[in-house]
């Protein structure tokens, strides 16, 4: 049978290897902790040398001129683009059989630029502001009726055809959209070709 001494001096023992074993925990926790906020910390902070902070400046440097130039050629890009849309010299003058290929199938001339001239039928409340709809030749037909293909014209901004009204003779300089679909005042539905026009020119009215 165990003393009433000998129990105090065990308890006491256990107590202090408890206390150790803590001990011992929490200083592990420290040391984690301590680790984990070393690693934490941004190697180009904790050991980079000069020549890698110049490195990394030029890197940098190198980055965001490439950027700039890369935006530049953008910009230069759509100025071109936009510049060679007002040139007239950049669009074709068709021939009647060019001109019944793209009316046939202007999902297969799509970005193609073209002369056209027309007479405009319907501008109103219901084509809106920024279209029209017109009948159209690859030349100035004798007649004014003589205009066969009928055309949805998408103005490349509604203040370049905001003149334009219907019967009004045009020679519009234009880039093929596709078709179009659309339901007809009868009640039937008809597809017919889609161009932006980029440069229109009031020649007359009927």
């Amino acid at each position: 049978m165990t003393s009433p001494t000998r129990r105090i001096v065990l308890a006491a023992g256990t107590a202090l290897v408890a206390l150790a074993t803590l001990t011992g925990c929490a200083a592990a926790g420290e040391a984690a902790s301590d680790e984990a906020a070393a690693q934490s910390t941004s190697p180009a902070t904790r050991t980079e040398t000069p020549q890698q902070a110049e490195a990394r400046r030029q890197a940098a440097a190198a980055s965001a001129k490439a950027q700039q130039e890369a935006a530049a050629e953008a910009e230069a890009k759509r100025q071109a683009e936009e510049a060679a849309k007002r040139d007239p010299a950049t669009y074709e003058q068709l021939t009647e059989r060019d001109f019944a290929l793209i009316a046939k199938n202007p999902n297969a001339a799509v970005g193609r630029k073209v002369v056209v001239y027309g007479r405009v039928t319907q501008f109103d409340a219901a084509t809106g502001l920024g279209q029209f709809l017109a009948r159209t030749s690859p030349f100035v037909p004798d007649s004014v009726y003589d205009y066969d293909q009928n055309t949805l014209i998408v103005g490349d901004s509604a203040s370049l055809i905001q003149d334009v009204v219907e019967g009004d003779l045009v020679t519009m300089h234009a880039e093929v959209l596709g078709s179009f679909s659309y339901d007809t005042q009868a009640g039937g539905n008809t597809t017919v070709p889609k161009l932006q026009v980029n440069l229109i020119e009031v020649t007359g009215s009927a």
